[in-house]
């Protein structure tokens, strides 16, 4: 997995590192949490929800420009991001980075493989392995953080020292699964850099 990165991708002055790393810690502070409440505003208990109070966490409102577009908040936070070019792909995203899915329910009922922009996330970690750990609102579990690997996209788990891993967790809601792409790395759009909005 590869692609180019907008210039600001590149840039990792001492602000942006304090943002990015805010961010981490507003997700963190979300995992288990029914209400979300972040530093006196409400967001919705869904996975839009979550990315924004994480967000807000940091002092940054995701939210700020949906009135310029239409959509769920999953595609007016992507649209938000694309606009200012803060919109990329690679199998080792920053944490604090979000994370945009595409199909991972059939929005419209229809049967088809055709349902962009219908999850999002926040990374919280990357390993050298490549290991990518998320917080998200699983659909099931709540808010809880989970796993995507983009160089080992087509295993859900492995044995590591007799103990069961997650390498890839699964992503297609239950039930919904009409082919082969079902875990979070088969289902990925792309990231975006939300925490150079400030």
């Amino acid at each position: 997995m590869s692609g180019s990165l907008p210039p600001a991708r590149e840039d990792h002055s001492s602000v942006i590192e304090s943002d990015r790393l805010l961010v981490v810690e507003g997700a963190r502070s979300l995992v288990g949490r029914d209400a979300l409440t972040v530093k006196g505003k409400t967001f919705p208990n869904d996975c839009t929800g979550v990315v924004r109070a994480a967000y807000w966490y940091a002092g940054i409102d995701l939210a700020k420009d949906f009135s310029k577009y239409t959509g769920n908040g999953v595609t007016r936070i992507y649209r938000t991001l694309e606009d200012r070019n803060l919109l990329y792909l690679t199998d080792r995203p920053l944490p604090g980075d979000i994370i945009f899915w595409d199909n991972t329910y059939d929005r419209n009922e229809d049967g088809e493989w055709n349902d962009p922009l219908t999850h999002i996330g926040v990374v919280v970690a990357v390993s050298e392995n490549g290991q990518i750990d998320y917080v998200h609102a699983n659909y099931r579990k709540g808010i809880i953080i989970e796993y995507m690997n983009l160089i080992d996209s087509d295993t859900n788990t492995k044995t590591v020292f007799g103990k069961v891993v997650a390498v890839n967790s699964p992503m297609r809601m239950a039930g919904q699964v009409v082919n082969e792409l079902w875990l979070s790395s088969h289902l990925l759009r792309n990231f975006g850099m939300g925490y150079l909005l400030k």
